[in-house]
């Protein structure tokens, strides 16, 4: 199923969310035209087109949005289009007369989508800024740690695009019923924060201590976090329930009686060191293999060419590049798919 098969989207091409949303929504059927500007400058490092998400799946038409002729083009497109996705900084869209109410006066039923980093009402909203910046003030950063950068995962594209995708659904819900278009304003630091709501919540009541690999999930425990292997590899532990961590005891030979109590955290650091010298004892494909059959939520870290090649993913690629997700199927199709372990 393409859920959104004739949806049209007008794409004004720059980096970070935008251009995986705008990927996102052709995945899921919808006809994308991406406006680039002629002067536009590579940011970084140059990638190959066909390496380049910004290039998947829709159509390329370049316009000079600093000419008369350029912003008609721009809004005749516009005017035949369900969406309209931009990620400039406040203010540009308007100057060139290509702002909302522009643009609605034109097409009422447009989804007008806009991704930013600072809040578009805030102190901060005419400030440059890349994802590093955005997590880093919403406190992201400092929850994940900042030994390791997330890549650009928490802000262009859990809190920029994903969001974005998903108030783009909402609104097309509502212009369904109501025939009216809207704005649908994203901004990647209030993402981020939102995507903290459950370690907010518990660091309001006392259940969160707020610093890096000091909890449950982030690393705190001996039970959940990664373990270097012989070869110089890694596994990831996560046996929080005691089943699985009785099962994680299991695959490294060790008995539960001859180990420090869970419940002392004061003997963490001695129990973190017996589960590493086990470990580093074998190397990671070893591991991977010992607890490919126990149900101890154990595994390894794969590294990018390995998770490309592993046999878990081979229905996760399509053509070269990730299937679409979440996957749609008709009535009477009957594909399981499995979360967090229960």
């Amino acid at each position: 199923m393409k859920p959104y098969a004739g949806l049209r989207v007008v794409e004004f091409a720059t980096v970070g969310g935008v251009p995986f949303c705008a990927w996102w929504l052709a995945q899921q059927g919808a006809q994308v035209l991406r406006i680039q500007n002629p002067q536009a400058q590579p940011l970084g490092v140059p990638v190959a087109a066909g390496a380049d998400i910004g290039t998947w799946q829709r159509d390329t038409r370049t316009l000079d949005l600093k000419t008369a002729q350029g912003r008609a083009e721009a809004m005749d497109a516009i005017a035949k289009a369900d969406v309209l996705l931009e990620g400039f900084r406040p203010g540009v869209m308007e100057r060139l007369g290509l702002g909302p109410a522009d643009c609605h006066a034109r097409a009422p039923g447009l989804v007008y989508a806009r991704i930013v980093g600072w809040d578009r009402a805030g102190p901060w909203a005419p400030r440059a800024g890349h994802d590093i910046n955005y997590i880093a003030m919403a406190g992201a950063l400092h929850a994940c740690g900042t030994d390791t950068v997330p890549v650009n995962l928490v802000g262009d594209l859990a809190a920029g695009a994903l969001y974005a995708a998903a108030g783009i659904g909402a609104a097309l819900h509502a212009r369904a019923a109501s025939g009216a278009g809207c704005v649908v304003d994203t901004a990647m630091t209030a993402g981020s924060l939102h995507l903290l709501t459950a370690v907010f919540a518990r660091l309001g009541a006392g259940a969160w201590n707020d610093a890096p690999a000091s909890n449950v999930i982030d690393g705190g425990v001996p039970w959940y976090r990664c373990y270097m292997t012989a070869d110089g590899r890694q596994m990831a532990v996560g046996a929080i329930e005691e089943r699985f961590y009785l099962q994680l005891l299991q695959g490294l030979g060790l008995e539960p009686a001859t180990m420090p109590p869970r419940g002392d955290a004061s003997r963490w650091p001695e129990l973190a060191g017996m589960l590493q010298r086990c470990f580093i004892a074998q190397d990671q494909a070893h591991w991977a293999a010992r607890f490919e059959p126990l149900d101890a939520c154990v595994t390894p870290v794969l590294s990018l060419a390995q998770s490309r090649a592993h046999p878990l993913h081979q229905q996760a690629w399509a053509e070269g590049r990730p299937a679409p997700v979440p996957r749609f199927h008709t009535p009477g199709i009957s594909i399981q798919q499995t979360g967090d372990t229960p």
